[in-house]
């Protein structure tokens, strides 16, 4: 059942997500990309009409996948009983109970199963959480309903019963005399009379005469910081953010081998495990504060928004915190802990950690970073038998005639050099606006006018100059931002020394809107 109800959170994460590992490309660039894609899982869920849906991946993933019987409880005028919370009385089906769904807020939910009630298993729900700054039903073009819930100043909901592979999901937004607004999230099993059920369950909704104003201030959970780490952790820096790690980590050898401007910084535990990435950003996950994060954190010291996100699975805590320092980049900070107590405290103590350096005020603007021109205009002339690659409207290159298409149909460009000299290909896509981790400004990068372009950035390295032959590559990555706001994406990798081949290659990039 614990798979279950991973299925909605899984459809809305994949929403961006279109492409897997080929031989020859970079693997740890298109897992960071994977990342990327599910950290956005609210962000490219389209329009206020679908805040039902957001408001639930932020609760965690209620509702199992495929058609699902009516549970006992719902039947009207049976069984039905009230509860209270975040200030609200509201009635739930009797086969609802109480528990933590991780997030903080008060919430009920059934398992619809036979036996003791397991909130892992829980496939109908109704949570109570505050309204993030920014959102506001009366601002969609949904079909809104007004409704009257006693106490309070007004109040309206709306309902989408379409468009997903669950049962509806809807939301009521109950704004009190103060001024203050609480919704209550629902989550419908997919049955005929869920949308009854969901009108029902709102009638039902009043405002406690004896809340107080803590009450209503329903937050969810917070990750408390561990300040002090211990003696023998050691301090670390990575482009102007300060942080630190338990002793006997140590930074893995091909993180080593890169040069300072890679915006990215692995450290390992002593068994060769990835347990910290610190990658440096342009963008961050939520830059207009729609949606919030879903644990609150106590920003750095200098710092204007800071979160997490803990993803406990298989034995294996997965924490990413991000901090944005005012007026300047953003870092990310993914780490890869045991399960238990010991592993939460280790990413508390991390986090705690967290501190800006002068060097972080100093990072380039995209302005200050290097001219590529000369180094395309340096490469060779692009051989005439080359061919054209259009397989993503809107993106036209030319690459090698013998170079292989592996490309799975799904708007990817994915070309290969023969299978008698591997190691070499490259990778393009287009991701839709919104999407965090687009808009890099690589520390030491470079800068290219591509025509229809807004702006293009390149970042690269040459693991040739550090003599480790099991890393000796030749990697780069260009970043293309297209007036509609959409980005083009494209990496190569090659054979030591082959940043002739990349210049070629870029040289021949067309974008467009189309």
């Amino acid at each position: 059942m614990r798979e279950q109800s991973d299925t909605l959170v899984s459809l809305i994460h994949d929403a961006a997500s279109h492409v897997g590992p080929v031989d020859g490309i970079d693997g740890e660039a298109m897992a960071r990309r994977a990342i990327r894609h599910e950290r956005t899982r609210r962000g490219v869920i389209g329009g206020v009409a679908a805040l039902a849906v957001a408001a639930l991946a932020t609760v965690g993933g209620l509702v199992a996948g495929g058609r699902q019987v009516l549970p006992a409880g719902w039947p009207f005028g049976d069984g039905w009983y009230e509860v209270s919370g975040g200030g609200l009385i509201l009635s739930v089906p009797s086969d609802f109970e109480p528990y933590d769904q991780g997030e903080g807020y008060p919430s009920w939910g059934s398992d619809e199963q036979d036996g003791p009630f397991d909130p892992a298993a829980v496939t109908s729900a109704v949570t109570v959480m505050t309204l993030d700054d920014g959102d506001s039903l009366s601002e969609s073009e949904a079909d809104l309903v007004d409704v009257d819930v006693p106490g309070a100043e007004s109040a309206q909901y709306v309902l989408a019963e379409e468009g997903w592979d669950v049962g509806p999901q809807g939301v009521l937004q109950v704004e009190l005399e103060s001024g203050r607004v609480v919704q209550v999230v629902v989550v419908l099993p997919d049955a005929p009379d869920s949308p009854e059920l969901f009108e029902r369950l709102v009638e039902g909704v009043r405002v406690d005469p004896d809340a107080t104003e803590a009450d209503f201030d329903v937050q969810g959970n917070t990750l408390d910081v561990v300040e002090e780490h211990p003696a023998d952790w050691t301090v670390r820096e990575h482009q102007g953010l300060r942080f630190a790690t338990p002793g006997d980590w140590v930074e893995d050898a091909l993180s080593a081998s890169r040069e300072d401007n890679w915006p990215t910084v692995s450290i390992d535990d002593p068994d060769g495990r990835l347990r910290l990435q610190v990658t440096t950003l342009a963008t961050t996950q939520d830059p207009d504060g729609e949606f919030g994060y879903t644990y609150a954190m106590e920003p750095p010291p200098g710092a204007d928004r800071a979160g997490a996100e803990l993803d406990p699975q298989d034995g294996t805590l997965h924490a990413w915190i991000e901090v944005r320092l005012a007026g300047g980049r953003t870092y990310s900070i993914d780490v890869y802990a045991p399960d238990d107590t010991g592993g939460d405290r280790v990413v508390r103590t991390i986090a705690g950690s967290l501190e800006f350096t002068p060097e972080a005020a100093d990072l380039p603007s995209y302005g200050d970073l290097t001219d590529a021109r000369p180094l395309v205009d340096d490469a060779p002339a692009i051989p005439e038998d080359w061919v054209v690659v259009s397989d993503a409207p809107g993106l036209r290159l030319r690459v090698p005639s013998d170079w292989v298409d592996q490309s799975g149909g799904d708007g990817t460009v994915v070309r290969t050099a023969p299978q008698g000299d591997p190691g070499e290909g490259l990778n393009a896509w287009i991701e839709e606006p919104g999407l965090a981790g687009n808009g890099e400004i690589p520390v030491g990068g470079y800068r290219l006018d591509v025509p229809g372009a807004e702006r293009a950035t390149v970042r690269m390295t040459d693991y040739t100059a550090y003599g480790e032959a099991e890393v000796a590559a030749f990697n780069a990555r260009a970043e293309v931002r297209l007036p509609d706001g959409r980005f083009v994406q494209l990496t190569y990798d090659g054979p030591p020394d082959s940043g002739d081949r990349f210049w070629q290659i870029l040289d021949t990039l067309e974008v467009g809107t189309d």
